[in-house]
């Protein structure tokens, strides 16, 4: 008993790394080997820790292979896109490199039907027009927002897609619309694509007419009415007014 207490005391202190599903099922097609996810989910573990660059032969020790081989699998990770290595200043100033895995989260995002997981005959026909417009998407609203988008503004994005169904051209209108009035938010925009879903608007060209609509609404000044004033009783000069 005392020996169970212990270990669910070492299971509590250890911590928890967390997964997300859609990695687990789509890291295929995400050209990953089983290798270099196993790789991601010891960097991860760190990372989740607060450890920004952990040591490759820590990680090696715990996988049971050698530094060189983890080095290679982030090589390859590197060069498919899938990983970033940032230096960043810490409050000393100084630069500290960082691992970043938003790349693969992103990429991720991009894939059609990541989380319906619906694939027919129709979207395979249409995957790659579908992936290059999804990626369009992502890669303007990195820009317009001057950051790379977190793990949760991806999953957001990948929403808009795939639950929701907007169109590409939808989102980036109403991203326009979110940089015209400065709010640099996906929540501002998916509060303008909500709206144009309420009044079902569902092309590009049925949103820009009602939006030029209302512009032109906006700009027209109101009708200026002649104010009214005291009234004024007429008569010549020659005559005095009439007494009541």
């Amino acid at each position: 008993m005392h020996e169970l207490e212990n270990f669910a005391s070492a299971l509590l202190q250890a911590g928890e790394t967390t997964i997300n599903n859609l990695i687990l099922t789509h890291y295929r097609e995400l050209n990953m080997t089983n290798e270099e996810l196993i790789v991601f989910l010891q960097y991860k573990r760190s990372l989740d820790r607060g450890i920004d660059f952990p040591d490759a032969e820590a990680v090696a020790n715990v996988m049971g292979t050698t530094t060189a081989d983890v080095y290679t699998q982030l090589d390859n990770l590197l060069k498919k896109d899938l990983l970033l290595i940032e230096s960043k200043a810490d409050e000393a100033g100084k630069l500290r490199d960082r691992y970043d895995f938003s790349p693969l989260y992103q990429k991720l995002a991009a894939l059609p039907d990541t989380l319906s997981g619906v694939h027919t005959t129709a979207a395979a026909v249409s995957a790659p027009d579908s992936k290059s417009a999804r990626e369009d998407v992502f890669n303007k609203i990195e820009v317009e927002f001057g950051r790379p988008l977190s793990p949760t503004e991806l999953q957001t994005i990948a929403r808009w897609f795939d639950e929701d169904h907007f169109k590409p051209e939808l989102i980036l209108i109403a991203l326009r619309e979110a940089v015209l009035n400065q709010a640099y938010s996906l929540r501002y925009i998916d509060r303008i694509l909500l709206s144009w879903r309420q009044k079902n608007l569902t092309s590009a060209g049925q949103v820009e007419k009602e939006l030029s609509q209302r512009r032109t609404k906006q700009a027209t000044p109101p009708a200026q009415t002649t104010p009214k004033g005291p009234s004024i009783p007429l008569f010549k000069v020659s005559e005095p007014p009439t007494q009541s």
